[in-house]
């Protein structure tokens, strides 16, 4: 039902618009956390919001959050004494001139007054009191973006803190190394974070998630590059399957990309040549590979291998490495090796795709012993393998060949997706 008013004396309307303006306060953001995917180009946010509240049901405009889709998005009290009503997005500033339309076919037009013992206020030729049920859609002149509001009932009047997380789609980060090749090898890590968005956080303390996240989106191409300069990232926690990294305080700027040094190390290496197998009939090249043992863990990225020589840093090659844990090996591999060939066959493959038996055929062509590392890419494990694997994770099994000159050697396994 929609009750109208006519106010009878000038001081009757005053009393009203003074008694609502209270539910149109706008909460004030205490601090924001955001949680970035590598694998999955989202950014998860949490604010927490200090609101004033009025005894009853009041609507406030949540600041900085225009555009979110509320389906992705959640409401939760951290104290006593309120409760969650809802959440809604529109452009209903309180004073702004909104036409309201009514199931019953009526149309009422005014200014929005807010919400008011759980109806919708409006003031036109009189002073209605719309049932929020009776409402078909809510219409405004004002040219502005689209806000979210968020509908609380509060046992009584006081401040009161609440947090506000949903998902911004787009913001991504990934791992960035240059590999310099001397005596040594000497490793520099970067965390690269891709905020191709509108939106931007000032002060927020950044997260970084290493995992997979099966939500298949991918990030646009950024507009801008950005470098930033004295900020460290911790070393990371596991939580449940993921790696979480800290990164601290920063800002994450709109249509920008910001790098944030990681890891410097620095440890010998030896030489290997690496074949990269995949479940599909190929001959494939051997490169030349160095590996190193890494003391703390790595998230997934782009290398850049480096040699230095007398005349300056040459860049050679550019590979990726895996996800890999405290105290693993590093393989990069930073060349071609045509006196070693690798193929691999697809002996036999399920229908559904779950079951692979797989033969990798190496030879060695060149007058001088080679010591093979064969990583085939798959999901699953293993359940038979005519040579013992010297590593398996999830994503892939390595097997360990020496093959003396002119020899050649076949390794047959099976696994269960």
């Amino acid at each position: 039902m929609v009750r109208k008013f006519f106010p009878l004396i000038a001081s009757f309307v005053v009393i009203v618009l003074v008694f609502l303006s209270s539910q149109g306060k706008r909460a004030s953001t205490d601090d924001v956390m955001i949680a970035l995917y590598n694998s999955a180009g989202i950014g998860m946010v949490e604010r927490t919001m200090e609101v004033e509240l009025r005894e009853g049901i009041n609507e406030i405009p949540l600041e900085g959050i225009g555009g979110i889709d509320l389906a992705e998005m959640s409401l939760r009290p951290l104290d006593d004494g309120i409760s969650v009503l809802g959440l809604s997005g529109g452009e209903r500033s309180m004073g702004n001139d909104v036409e309201v339309g009514l199931k019953s076919g009526e149309k009422i037009s005014g200014k929005y007054l807010g919400i008011r013992d759980g109806k919708l206020a409006v003031e036109g030729d009189g002073y209605y009191m719309i049932n929020l049920g009776e409402v078909a859609y809510i219409k405004t002149k004002h040219a502005g973006g689209s806000r979210i509001y968020a509908v609380l009932r509060a046992k009584k009047a006081g401040k009161y803190r609440v947090s506000v997380s949903y998902r911004v789609s787009g913001i991504r980060w990934e791992g960035r190394y240059r590999l310099y090749l001397n005596e040594t090898a000497e490793l520099r890590g970067y965390v690269v974070i891709r905020n191709p968005t509108w939106v931007e956080f000032s002060g927020a303390n950044v997260l970084l998630v290493a995992g997979d996240v099966n939500l298949g989106q991918r990030a646009p191409t950024p507009v801008s590059y950005e470098k930033a300069d004295g900020v460290a990232v911790s070393s990371p926690e596991k939580v449940e399957a993921f790696y979480l990294y800290r990164l601290g305080i920063v800002v994450v700027k709109a249509g920008s990309t910001m790098v944030y040094p990681y890891v410097t190390l620095e440890a010998p290496f030896e030489r290997e040549y690496l074949y990269e197998s995949w479940a599909y009939s190929r001959e494939g090249p051997v490169y030349e590979s160095i590996s190193f043992k890494t003391d703390r863990v790595l998230p997934a990225g782009t290398v850049e291998v480096y040699r230095k020589t007398n005349e300056g840093v040459l860049l050679i090659g550019e590979t990726g490495i895996d996800h890999t844990p405290k105290n693993g090996v590093v393989r990069i591999g930073i060349g071609r090796d045509y006196d070693v060939r690798g193929t691999t066959t697809v002996l036999e493959k399920s229908n559904d795709g779950e079951h692979y038996r797989i033969r990798i055929t190496l030879q060695n062509f060149r007058n001088e012993t080679k010591r093979i590392i064969v990583r085939h890419h798959k999901w699953g494990k293993v359940t038979y393998s005519s040579v013992q694997p010297v590593d398996e994770t999830a994503d892939y099994v390595e097997f360990m060949v020496t093959l003396r000159p002119g020899e050649k050697e076949e390794i047959t396994f099976e696994y269960e997706c």
